[in-house]
Order: C-alpha cells, then structure tokens, then sequence
C-alpha cells in the first residue's frame, strides 16, 4: 500500500522565498504547520492509500491522459486563506495561469477517475499551499499581508513535467519521495 498524489513540484525562487519566510515571520505567534521550502507543489489528484497492484494501471492512464500536453508557464501571485474570516485553515499563494492548471485537473482527474477518493468539489482553484493552520489569533497581521501582497507576483513557474508521488507522513512533516515523472512536450 502505497499513498499517492499527482503534483506539479515548485522551485521556489529568491523572491518568493523571501515572501514565504515574511510571512512565516510575521505568523510566528500563531500554531500554523508550514509547507517546507522543498515540499512546495500543487495537487492536482491525492489518490491516497493505493493498493501496490494498482500502481501499473495509475501509470498508464495517467500517462495517457496527458498526451498531447504541452509545456507551459504559470504566475504565483497574492496570498489568501481558506476558512473563514475568524479562523483560517489553509494559507496559500494565489496562481495566475489562464486556465492552464483548470484543464490539467481535468484531463488527470478524469483519468484517474477509478482512483483514490471522489473529488470532493469540481472546482479547482490553483493554489500553492504555504500553511495548515492549528491555532490562530493574528487576524489583524493576516488582513494586512492579504493586502501587502494583493496582486503582487512572487514568480512565474515552468510546468514541464507532472509528478506522480509517494507520501509519508512522519512526525516532523511529510516526505515526499518520486515515484514516477510524467514530461510535458
């Protein structure tokens, strides 16, 4: 049994690196568990716990579904949160790609439709997720980082491949380990 997700890796850059820690910094009062630096990425399919016997076909038909994609490029941009207003419980950077990462989704989860969970939404709102809130208290510094950014891009990101990947949660944060590369033409 192996826990899947397909991803598309980001190489964070100096400014977004910068950005990232900023905002870590200023957040350092509330009980977020942050994104490492190299575990960034998008999901755009958590298969989760997958039979071994399984791994051939999510293989192939992942392979299948990407066809004919082609490489492209994408912005990070802004800062949000999921939740609500009093307690946020994602804290992510905003992605700016026309649409792009909209039909990748698609093509990959209806690929992939026979694996992992039923998507719990159709709607996919690209996102680089930077934190999982705990505990939270600092909706003032929260509103003015949501502010300090609007609009701001960090970095434009290459998608040049897609990752199907091996999770392993341990106590001091998930390991990500390669289990396949999908390259992008």
């Amino acid at each position: 049994m192996k826990r899947l997700f397909v991803a598309i890796k980001i190489k964070p850059g100096h400014l977004l690196t910068n950005v990232y820690r900023k905002i870590k910094d200023d957040l350092n009062a509330d009980s977020i568990k942050w994104v490492n630096e190299d575990n960034l990425h998008i999901t755009l399919k958590f298969l989760g716990d997958t039979p071994d016997k399984d791994l051939s076909l999510i293989s192939q038909n992942l392979r299948k579904s990407l066809e004919g994609t082609g490489r492209f490029d994408f912005r990070i941009e802004g800062f949000g949160y999921f939740g609500n207003s009093r307690f946020p419980r994602v804290l992510w950077l905003g992605i700016e790609d026309g649409g792009q990462l909209q039909q990748l989704f698609k093509q990959i989860n209806m690929g992939l439709e026979n694996f992992g969970p039923p998507e719990k939404s159709h709607v996919f709102k690209p996102h680089l997720t930077i934190g999982r809130v705990k505990e939270f208290k600092s909706m003032n510094k929260l509103f003015e980082l949501e502010a300090e950014f609007a609009g701001e891009a960090f970095q434009t990101a290459p998608v040049n491949e897609v990752i199907l990947y091996e999770s392993f949660l341990k106590p001091t944060g998930p390991v990500y380990k390669v289990v396949e590369k999908f390259e992008l033409i």
